[in-house]
């Protein structure tokens, strides 16, 4: 081999091995330089939940219902006989308050006293009549055989006049009650509305004039699910043939004149049966001097119904209740436990429960579906015992209407 050959074939070699030490520097430089690595311990943190300890206690329930307040009386006003109205008082107007025998409407009184007249004449008429029939009949029995008719004998001509008497008596009477009621009176204490009468109309027998309502005395009907008279105190008879009217109070709270106001009512009766929805109706009376103001028809009203005490019983917070009917308990190790319960009544803030829990045990205060039985949970307990008042109602869902 010539040198000149030899030569050429050690300059790849002399290129590799250059090549082979810039890499192997720069290798050497990436590790020198590259950043300490230190190990990261990660930390568990377990889940923190507020709880509360149940004890239980007598709870007295409070029933939610709402309604509309109505008038326990209201009547129509109208005249039984036609005529000209020739006085209608002051008072007789839209919202004009009356009281009971106060007179409002005059009607005219000449062609009622002309049709008692003629009544009376009819009257002796009838009178005269049944003694001309009397005498025929006496006359008659005096010539005829014993196997004469009734005819003959005239019997059915003195039961006709006997009946003649007898209605124009009636008619008398007819007439003397229309003209004693040709002025209309208020036949209770109360308060006008729909009022459309003026001097000089002439009116017809029924023509409505106006109504009158008792103000001294509202009415509710409350809508309540069927299974909640189970928890009306049994004692006030809702639930038999009470012959006597319920006792239960009732608190009703309403929007009137601008201010939130409240009325006590009683609840006297219970409506019969049951609705398609499986609602029953109880109707609430309220008294004029329950509150300053009075109640006025139309409004509407949220209600609380005096229930009956729960012996011994737990509430719980409504956000405790998981959709299964679950809620989630903590033992003393601090693992999450699941319990199904069965409350006995629920509104809008708690659950009430008569059983399924033991007194001291820890409840989630809010549960979740993410949970699982044996969770290792910390805890931080919570006094949130209920306080027993009345409470604001109430929407028509909960209701089930």
């Amino acid at each position: 081999m010539s040198k000149k050959t030899a030569g050429t074939a050690l300059k790849p070699v002399r290129v590799g091995a250059i090549l082979a030490l810039v890499v192997a520097g720069l290798l050497a430089i990436v590790y020198w330089t590259a950043p300490e690595q230190t190990g990261r311990v990660v930390a568990v943190v377990t889940p923190e939940f507020d709880v509360m300890r149940v004890q239980p206690a007598d709870i007295p329930l409070s029933l939610h219902s709402q309604g509309v307040a109505e008038p326990r009386s209201s009547i129509t006003l109208a005249f039984r006989t036609e005529g000209e109205i020739t006085r209608v008082a002051p008072e007789f107007e839209d919202g004009g308050w009356v009281e009971a025998g106060d007179p409002l409407v005059w009607l005219e009184r000449q062609p009622l006293e002309l049709a008692l007249g003629q009544r009376k004449h009819e009257l002796a008429s009838a009178r005269l009549h049944l003694e001309r029939t009397r005498a025929n009949a006496h006359m008659a029995r005096r010539d005829v055989s014993s196997k004469s008719t009734a005819y003959a004998r005239n019997e059915p001509q003195l039961q006709e006049a006997e009946a003649r008497l007898e209605a124009a008596r009636q008619a008398v009477t007819q007439a003397e009650a229309d003209l004693e009621r040709a002025v209309m009176t208020a036949p209770f204490s109360g308060r006008l509305k729909g009022v459309s009468v003026s001097q000089g109309e002439w009116v017809t027998p029924g023509q409505a004039l106006g109504q009158l309502y008792s103000a001294r005395t509202m009415e509710v009907r409350l809508p309540v699910r069927d299974d909640w008279l189970a928890l009306l105190d049994e004692r006030s008879g809702i639930l038999g043939a009470a012959t006597e009217a319920l006792d239960i109070q009732v608190a009703l709270s309403g929007r009137f004149a601008g201010e939130q106001r409240v009325w006590r009512g009683v609840i006297t009766r219970r409506e019969g049966g049951i609705s398609r929805n499986q609602m029953s109706w109880l109707i609430a009376e309220v008294a004029a001097d329950s509150s300053p103001v009075l109640l006025e028809p139309g409004v509407f009203v949220e209600a609380e119904i005096e229930g009956r005490q729960l012996k011994q019983a737990l509430a719980l917070p409504r956000s405790a209740l998981q959709k299964d009917q679950t809620v989630w308990l903590v033992d003393e190790s601090g693992k999450l436990q699941q319990r199904t319960i069965e409350p006995v009544h629920s509104d809008r803030q708690h659950i009430y429960l008569t059983g399924g829990l033991a007194a001291g045990e820890r409840v989630l205060l809010r549960g979740s579906e993410m949970l699982g039985e044996g969770m290792q949970v910390d805890v931080r307990e919570v006094d949130v015992q209920p306080v027993y008042r009345p409470r604001p109602v109430v929407s028509q869902m909960d209701l089930g209407l």
